[in-house]
């Protein structure tokens, strides 16, 4: 049984990290497909989109060092057509897509946001609803963009802390939190559909009281009522070799179940006793604010009580599925 302790066991001093640096955009012409099935629901079947490899805005673990220079950050050459062969040659017909969910389609290189806005309108031409799965901070462009496409595309916004230093730490290349989170009155007043997430939660990092009851607070006042909530899933076969200096660090996930997502592959779970503890603190805090959180059974598949044919029933629209895949 795992214990969930009220002080962080993992202290700041102990993560000696130096900012990294971007890495090198490159063009491939992988002939892998780009498109990979999600989930179904009742009436719809949700795809994602493997857009980059390797991509660098996403959330990583502070005490993994990982060295993004030497990432192979490639994009495929033209992804349009890419995704249209995939899409024709597919058993099955997406209803709606995400983009977003294994890289940064707004980052701050333009030759990946080009691309993605390209790829969104191509879509939503042929018919399709969208996700973007983004932490940037959309200006003028990325705002039209999403009036251009109206109704077809909805946004998912992750959070995790209000803290600079702790963002610095797991997305360096992100904006800081404080600026996402004021955007977030200007998609209501604009009638851009959004969703909130909590999302990466790292044991010791991030996941305690004092770093999500302010967040939760500047939700609740920017009009949040519900939001779902996830820790971090780490890629199999790069936890470290157990030393004096990780071996606490890295032991919740050591501890946990292995999982196949799709489109990202294997992916370690971390423990679920520690997370459910977890969850069931961060749903009281959401109480306090008047957020009713539940868990992101997407992220936790091995906490989803409901049974498939269930969940199916619940819902057709990729928001509420997010939040229908719930442990309470």
């Amino acid at each position: 049984m795992v214990k969930v302790r009220k002080n962080n066991f993992v202290g700041f001093k102990e993560l000696k990290i130096e900012l990294p640096k971007l890495p090198e955009i490159r063009i491939h012409d992988s002939l892998d497909r780009c498109l990979y099935h999600l989930f179904d629901t009742a009436k719809e079947s949700i795809f994602g989109i493997n857009f980059a490899k390797n991509c660098p805005f996403q959330p990583t673990h502070p005490a993994l060092n990982i060295d993004f220079q030497k990432l192979d950050y490639s994009l495929p050459r033209q992804i349009e057509q890419k995704v249209g062969w995939d899409i024709e040659s597919s058993k099955t017909i997406p209803d709606s897509i995400l983009i977003g969910q294994n890289y940064e389609p707004f980052g701050s290189f333009e030759r990946t946001r080009t691309p993605a806005i390209a790829l969104g309108r191509f879509l939503v031409q042929k018919g399709f609803k969208i996700w973007y799965q983004t932490r940037a901070c959309l200006d003028l462009e990325l705002f039209e963009t999403m009036l251009y496409l109206e109704e077809k595309v909805q946004l998912l916004l992750p959070f995790h802390t209000l803290n600079d230093r702790i963002a610095k730490l797991i997305e360096p290349f992100s904006p800081a939190p404080i600026l996402r989170l004021k955007q977030l009155e200007t998609l209501k007043n604009l009638g851009i559909p959004f969703e909130v997430c909590l999302d990466s939660l790292i044991p010791g990092i991030n996941d305690s009281r004092a770093n999500l009851l302010p967040l939760l607070e500047h939700l609740a006042d920017k009009g949040i009522k519900r939001t779902t909530v996830s820790y971090m899933n780490l890629q199999t076969g790069i936890l470290p070799v157990p030393t004096k200096q990780n071996i606490q660090l890295f032991s919740m996930w050591a501890s946990g179940m292995e999982f196949e997502f799709p489109g990202l592959g294997k992916r370690k779970l971390l423990n679920s006793n520690y997370r459910k503890a977890k969850y069931s603190e961060i749903m009281a805090l959401g109480k306090q604010v008047g957020i009713h959180i539940v868990v992101d059974g997407i992220s936790n598949p091995d906490l989803v009580r409901k049974s498939t044919a269930d969940i199916q029933n619940i819902t057709s629209n990729l928001k509420e599925r997010y939040l229908a895949l719930s442990t309470v």
